[in-house]
């Protein structure tokens, strides 16, 4: 008999580029979203509006319509979501409920979509499961006091630059301890649910690590969030989430890692 299991996912939702500005609302945005899990839940995938030629990774594998987390999807129990208006974008950190192997079991997701229009094309799942780095989904769920809905202040907003510039500095430091991200005090970070900054310390103090370049494909402005993508010491999928406090700092990170590969099956500009 199959058996319930869990998953945490990072879902994210793009609008396609064109010559003229985006007008996406952070309502609309969340219902994408809303419909990429009624589709998982159901294992079917008519309740997400998809293009015919839709393009799906897993792990940055290519896999067809309606496999993989679609047949053996659930639930999702857990969800926060940042919105990237400019981009008709947003991107959920969640917890979900899968079937796999028989056995209950949990797994840490990074899910990205893109939509041309009114029709998703592009969907990727970044998937970390039992043996993962650090796997402990459970620690997400008990991050959910975290606040993840306010806006910041228009006056305290840094732009997408700035907080994108912040981000991609945390993987400098990690080469060169000069490279400054600029940390709240305390700084609190989460990597696939294990909490691991005791001491409200997110500076790096290990040995020096090359990062290879990271994708930057949701910044929420009016949240004050920007969120990367790339391979974690050009080894394990990756997925970060960066949360900016009123004066500029970065104050929470989560993370989800998946797996060994390299490359995420995916270009820079995605």
């Amino acid at each position: 008999m199959m058996k319930r299991s869990a998953l945490i996912l990072v879902v994210t939702v793009f609008g396609s580029a064109t010559g003229h500005a985006q007008t996406c609302s952070r309502d609309s945005l969340k219902a994408i979203a809303a419909d990429y899990f009624k589709a998982v839940e159901t294992h079917n995938m008519s309740a997400l509006a998809a293009s015919p030629n839709v393009r799906i990774t897993e792990n940055a594998v290519e896999i067809k319509p309606g496999e993989g987390l679609f047949k053996t999807g659930g639930k999702a129990v857990f969800q926060r979501t940042i919105v990237d208006r400019e981009k008709c974008s947003t991107l959920t950190q969640a917890v979900v409920e899968e079937m796999r192997d028989s056995k209950p079991s949990r797994a840490l997701i990074g899910v990205r979509l893109r939509s041309d229009g009114a029709k998703v094309s592009e969907i990727e799942t970044i998937i970390a499961r039992e043996g993962n780095f650090a796997f402990n989904p459970q620690g997400v769920i008990g991050t959910a006091d975290q606040d993840w809905e306010t806006l910041m202040p228009e006056g305290k907003r840094l732009t997408r630059e700035q907080m994108n510039r912040q981000a991609n500095m945390y993987y400098d430091m990690m080469e060169d301890p000069r490279n400054d991200p600029g940390f709240a005090t305390p700084c609190r970070r989460w990597e696939n649910g294990t909490y691991t900054t005791p001491n409200g310390d997110c500076y790096w103090r290990g040995a020096t690590m090359k990062h290879p370049p990271r994708r930057l494909p949701v910044t929420d402005v009016e949240m004050g969030v920007a969120a990367t993508i790339h391979n974690f010491r050009d080894d394990w999928l990756d997925v970060h989430l960066f949360k900016f406090d009123a004066n500029g700092k970065i104050s929470l990170i989560q993370s989800v890692d998946g797996p060994g590969t390299k490359g995420t099956g995916w270009p820079l500009d995605k």
